[in-house]
């Protein structure tokens, strides 16, 4: 049964993050190197990840200030990060995850996991047989309230609606986090922060869903992995949201 969300001619999505990860040593880091000309195409940047790491005798004498100290370092890759030419895009690829993130202007679901699997799809001879770990999308939701005199107006989910017990000084920050258990190894994490800003209220709604099921790497799987994550994300940003916050979107 698809359920059919209200449509926001303008979503408050400021930031998206896609990630899949898996048992790090399942894949080694190189292997994606061979992938680097095909995913320059889009995001033309990369930056590498570098971990250094400096062995010294035990006679080593170590003490406060300056010291020479000789030893042997080591330095390997962890990591690549690929960015396109505006920075607002980017493909992170370590020894144990895969994250797209995108801060451009919210396109819609359809366009923004399209591009993730796109990605992934491009790195797949790498991952044949390798098991996620992990599925999970995040999305930071931004919105600026006139006014926040009262939490309940904008928001169903609040530490407390009660006018009568209202605290008698000017709001300065207000927020909370929680963790909520949706399905068997499913669980989300939001962030909710209200600040207030020269006289108007700058609100953050951050929502991750991750489903910590295990599934060998399979697009197709993926997919509906995905799929359910954004119904889950979208039932706790719509249940939480009044029509007077949602309104701010159109």
């Amino acid at each position: 049964m698809n359920t059919q969300w209200r449509k926001l001619n303008n979503p408050p999505v400021v930031a998206a993050v896609a990630q899949i990860k898996y048992e790090r040593g399942s894949v080694r880091l190189d292997d994606f190197l061979k992938y680097d000309t095909i995913i320059r195409k889009s995001l033309n940047l990369r930056t590498d990840t570098l971990q250094a790491t400096l062995t010294v005798p035990k006679s080593t004498n170590l003490g406060v200030g300056k010291i020479d100290v000789k030893g042997t370092q080591e330095t390997r890759k962890t990591g690549f990060t690929y960015f396109s030419s505006n920075q607002k895009k980017k493909l992170i690829i370590t020894e144990e995850d895969i994250t797209f993130v995108s801060e451009e202007e919210y396109d819609g679901w359809e366009a923004f996991k399209a591009a993730f699997l796109g990605y992934v799809e491009k790195l797949s001879k790498s991952l044949e047989s390798v098991t996620i770990q992990r599925t999970s999308i995040r999305f930071v939701n931004q919105f600026t309230l006139p006014d926040f005199n009262d939490p309940s107006e904008y928001f169903n989910t609040v530490i407390s609606s009660n006018k009568e017990d209202s605290i008698p000084y000017p709001l300065a920050r207000y927020g909370y986090s929680l963790t909520l258990d949706v399905a068997e190894g499913i669980y989300s994490i939001i962030n909710h922060n209200v600040n207030n800003v020269a006289d108007k209220f700058d609100c953050i709604l951050d929502i991750d869903v991750l489903d910590r099921n295990n599934l060998i790497f399979d697009l197709p799987s993926i997919n509906a992995v995905l799929e359910g994550l954004r119904n889950i994300k979208n039932n706790i940003f719509f249940n939480n949201l009044t029509n007077k916050t949602l309104d701010l979107c159109d």
